[in-house]
């Protein structure tokens, strides 16, 4: 059964309000964090990501909605950020890693890539990755990590961050995104928002707030990106894309952090 929080679940802050009653989203006063109240249990989730993985390629919302188009611009992009051609020489992790669009991008531009995914690890051996349940049983450093639309799915992914910044070298970086909660189809469709309804979604952290969870972890230099990307070859959604993310209003938050 859900659980009804009292307080902020980031700074214990109980100055809270109610801000998508259609779907029950709270937000802190003090710290700006969105959070779904009453909260998913963790056993709520696992019954939930159970269902979800027996049937992966339907239900997109837990098991990874990135497809194979999207995960190699992204990685294009990404690499660019980082001013590389490819991953050549890199070892990556992607933390997260859904039905692995992702781990497949970032292997053809020629990183040497990991997987951590606690539902779907057997999914994607199945397809020769080398995937991990948890985080714990990761071993060594790697140059880099991706987590693509996983902070929202995390109790605390303040927590997980600054487990993602211990096995990161020094230099290493992490690549984080995530919804946008503070973005125009937000503010317009408040809790009507798609990933607002989503019962997966746990957390939504401010642009300001996602920041302070990368430098408190440890990361001394965070950055984040304003990628152009297409996601539609309809004219005027193209050209709304572009508006919203040169503004810094669009769907998705990107940072890039360096230890």
């Amino acid at each position: 059964m859900s659980e009804y929080l009292r307080s902020c679940p980031y700074c214990k802050n109980e100055e809270t309000y109610t801000v998508w009653p259609e779907t029950q989203w709270e937000r802190c006063r003090s710290c700006g964090l969105f959070f779904r109240n009453p909260m998913p249990t963790k056993e709520d989730l696992d019954n939930l990501y159970d269902r979800s993985w027996a049937i992966p390629k339907d239900a997109t919302s837990e098991t990874g909605g990135t497809d194979e188009h999207l995960s190699r611009v992204y990685a294009q992009k990404l690499a660019k950020s980082l001013k590389r051609t490819n991953f050549h020489g890199l070892r990556i992790l992607d933390f997260g890693a859904g039905r692995g669009s992702m781990l497949r991008a970032l292997r053809e531009m020629g990183a040497e890539v990991y997987g951590v995914e606690p539902y779907g690890m057997e999914y994607l051996q199945a397809q020769g990755f080398e995937v991990y349940q948890c985080l714990s049983e990761v071993e060594g450093k790697f140059d880099g990590v991706v987590t693509i639309d996983v902070v929202e799915h995390l109790h605390r992914p303040w927590v997980t961050i600054r487990d993602l910044y211990d096995i990161l070298p020094e230099g290493g970086w992490l690549y984080v995104a995530t919804g946008n909660p503070l973005g125009l189809n937000a503010r317009i469709t408040r809790g009507n928002w798609r990933e607002a309804k989503k019962i997966g979604h746990l957390v939504w952290p401010t642009p300001s707030l996602m920041e302070e969870f990368l430098k408190s972890a440890g990361f001394r230099k965070v950055q984040r990106l304003r990628w152009m990307v297409r996601y539609s070859n309809n004219s005027l959604k193209r050209v709304f894309h572009a508006i919203t993310q040169i503004t810094g209003l669009d769907g998705e938050l990107r940072y890039l952090a360096w230890k």
